[in-house]
């Protein structure tokens, strides 16, 4: 058990006794005759013996359900849902529950545990029906945003993103913050995407900009609308909101420039492009640039190409610029020197492979492929490429 759930135990033992001792106090002359509940000393020698579960068994089993002890009841059953003892926590919660004495407001804060000890549980129908009923009844009140945000959870994780959408909206109504509304986006960029998929441009288009609506900093919409209208042979258009993609977060220029580059092969050639890719080193240089740019001159003048990336690994040194520099060496080398240079190429090209593209920026996870919701920690719009030696 970690220390903070012993300390809950320590915690809980300590309330029990005081507990008992504010119910029945020792009054002057009048010796104490209540005599203490057995289950208390048991759930003492199950501590001392290091069994913290039976611990806790114990004290609840000790401990009265009264107004005295609600809070402790509540805590007891939110630390089981932590520890994955989920039927325990919601005989807690439902014990709480079929109290008569629990004012509307202690009913209220049950019926949230409960809730969630249901969606814990994968009850997600018993969860929903609760949640609908509390958000019903319970408008205008200090709990109507914890329920829209639980009915959002259910929603996202059963992917019914209209009915995310319906609720997330209202909730960034009730109680605006900066993580719901980045969700709220997201949900309609994935709306969006679930349209493309059935080849509706114009829904999806409308959801992505619903996104942008909600959220102006959503790259992730900005992306997708280029994609829709890159299908609908709208390349000009498509160009704008790649641009303002890059403008919204720099980070993501490695995903917009093959997306930007095949859009401008379509209408105006590859001035345009260089232009934007030279205005975007300059003010963030990052591999995905230079390479392009690299790739770029090429076609006209190779040693320019060289001299232009070795200037640029001198400043931003990369593993994958390395990578292409060898690249470059190798058509213009023979015997030997293109023999260590092949060796040398395959073994960076290998460590490139093994290393992670992208990275969550709130947990760390890592990963070969772009989430738009980490896999870890379940947030939105942060996992990013990486930068720096091993990445961008």
């Amino acid at each position: 058990m970690t220390e903070i759930g012993l300390f809950l135990v320590l915690f809980v033992a300590l309330f029990v006794g005081w507990a008992m001792g504010r119910k029945n106090p020792t009054k002057k002359n009048k010796p104490f005759k209540k005599s203490i509940p057995t289950d208390y000393f048991r759930g003492l020698n199950h501590l001392l013996n290091d069994q913290h579960s039976e611990a806790i068994d114990a004290f609840v089993d000790s401990l009265e359900v009264n107004s005295d002890t609600f809070d402790i009841h509540l805590t007891l059953g939110n630390l089981f849902r932590k520890k994955g003892e989920i039927q325990k926590a919601i005989n807690i919660h439902q014990t709480l529950l079929a109290r008569p004495e629990i004012s509307q407001r202690e009913m209220r804060m049950v019926q949230l545990e409960l809730a969630s000890d249901f969606m814990s549980a994968g009850l997600l129908d018993r969860a929903g029906r609760l949640l609908l009923n509390m958000a019903s009844t319970s408008r205008k009140t200090e709990f109507q945003p914890k329920i829209l945000a639980l009915l959002v959870d259910l929603y996202e994780f059963e992917q019914s993103w209209d009915k995310a959408i319906q609720i997330g909206t209202e909730l960034i109504k009730e109680a605006p913050t900066k993580k719901e509304i980045k969700r709220l986006a997201h949900f309609h960029c994935e709306m969006a995407q679930e349209f493309q998929k059935k080849e509706q441009w114009k829904l999806a288009f409308q959801h992505y900009k619903l996104a942008l609506d909600v959220d102006s900093s959503c790259v992730r919409a900005s992306i997708g609308a280029a994609d829709v209208l890159n299908n609908q042979a709208r390349y000009r258009d498509a160009i704008k909101e790649l641009k303002h993609a890059a403008d919204q977060d720099p980070e993501f220029v490695s995903i917009i420039i093959p997306k930007l580059r095949e859009c401008y092969q379509k209408v105006w050639g590859s001035s345009g492009y260089v232009k934007f890719l030279q205005e975007q080193n300059q003010k963030k240089p990052t591999t995905a640039l230079i390479m392009a740019l690299v790739q770029h001159y090429m076609e006209t003048d190779k040693d320019y190409a060289e001299m232009f990336l070795v200037e640029q690994l001198r400043l931003h040194p990369t593993i994958k610029g390395f990578k292409e520099l060898i690249s470059l060496q190798l058509a213009d080398s023979q015997g030997y020197n293109q023999q260590h240079l092949v060796v040398l190429f395959e073994l960076i090209d290998q460590l490139v492979q093994a290393k992670p593209k992208y990275q969550c920026r709130q947990c760390g996870f890592p990963g070969h492929q772009l989430h738009w919701q980490c896999p870890s920690c379940k947030n939105w719009g942060v996992v990013k490429p990486i930068h720096g030696l091993e990445g961008e």
